[in-house]
């Protein structure tokens, strides 16, 4: 289904964890097999990956069958749009609503991210310009967004580190990490020295499952 510019909507549609879990039994064998091994936060290494303008960037957080997080650089008729969404339910944006829209929240280093501070959205506007007056990735550099996202039967925490310019249209995906014990995870927090959360990313592995383009 195509993406539109109604971010702000509360009815954006998106699938269940459910229908995941049904079409996922061999990836879900997969992540109980890596939480059997022990809680670790599992950290994608630097991508630095640029999402071109009338693009988009579905990131594989944890390296199963399914996208997890639909990263937006659309220009609409308003200009340039980024936005991000999670796919699956019952996962979440750290986001906030304000003049009936919803945002997605620019977050620092050290910032908790767990139940209590994800959502209410799943989905976020980060930059549209005067359109959407509260967003807060019109200038931002390195920074994070928090989410939630289920994987199989399991909801995780994680991050992911980006550097927005909407009035120049550029997105750069740096990194991510999430914690695969569905404990929270602090922003910026990668695997300690010498464990083994370094997961290699790559369209075969963990980061990219597609990028789409999105025609004017």
């Amino acid at each position: 289904m195509s993406d539109t510019s109604f971010d702000s909507s509360s009815r954006e549609p998106r699938s269940s964890g459910s229908s995941r879990a049904a079409y996922s039994l061999a990836a879900g064998a997969a992540a109980a097999a890596a939480l059997n091994a022990g809680a670790a936060i599992v950290y994608s290494g630097v991508q630095d990956i640029s999402i071109n303008q009338f693009n988009s960037l579905n990131l594989n957080l944890d390296g199963d069958a399914y996208s997890d997080l639909l990263l937006k650089n659309y220009v609409f008729g308003g200009g340039n749009y980024q936005g991000a969404t999670v796919n699956f339910f019952p996962g979440k944006l750290v986001s906030f609503n304000a003049g009936g829209f919803a945002y997605a929240s620019a977050l620092s280093a050290g910032f908790t991210v767990d139940a209590s501070s994800v959502g209410p959205s799943f989905f976020g506007s980060m930059a549209y310009g005067g359109a959407n007056p509260n967003a807060q990735f019109n200038s931002a550099s390195n920074a994070y967004l928090g989410l939630s996202f289920s994987s199989g039967a399991n909801l995780f925490y994680g991050w992911v580190r980006v550097s927005v310019n909407n009035a120049a249209g550029t997105f750069v995906v740096h990194d991510w990490a999430y914690e695969n014990s569905g404990a929270g995870i602090q922003t910026g927090a990668v695997p300690a020295p010498g464990a083994l959360g370094l997961l290699a990313a790559g369209a075969s592995g963990l980061g990219l499952l597609r990028s789409r383009k999105r025609s004017k």
